[in-house]
């Protein structure tokens, strides 16, 4: 009885500490998304978008693992690219020793827009 409680409790484990990973990579993979799209319409400019990326993933973007890049595109011929990595927030899945489970790699491109001036 003991021993199907353990297995019982380290499957319930294992399954939060997945659905935690999926939720924090799918939350950063929007992020990215939503910055390179707003990036690449302001002309490519990447002005700020290490900081309101840092705002939107709250407390995880505060680590100092946590990197942010943004490489600004050529009007009309190249993207811009917003990159986000860092450790993943499911602590317990890294004793599997895969890199893909350990840590969050997610980048968002979008052709970068001439500016529309008034």
């Amino acid at each position: 009885m003991v021993f199907g409680v353990a297995i019982f409790l380290g499957f319930l484990l294992l399954a939060t500490q997945v659905l935690v990973h999926l939720y924090a990579t799918s939350t950063v993979t929007a992020v990215a998304f939503d910055e390179a799209r707003r990036a690449s319409t302001d002309g490519g400019r990447c002005d700020g978008v290490e900081r309101r990326v840092r705002q939107r993933l709250g407390g995880w973007a505060a680590e100092a693992a946590v990197e942010i890049g943004c490489v600004a595109g050529v009007p009309g011929v190249e993207p811009t690219v917003v990159r986000v990595r860092g450790p993943s927030p499911a602590q317990s899945l890294r004793i599997f020793g895969r890199d893909g489970i350990a840590h969050i790699d997610r980048s968002a491109s979008f052709l970068t827009e001439r500016e529309v001036l008034p």
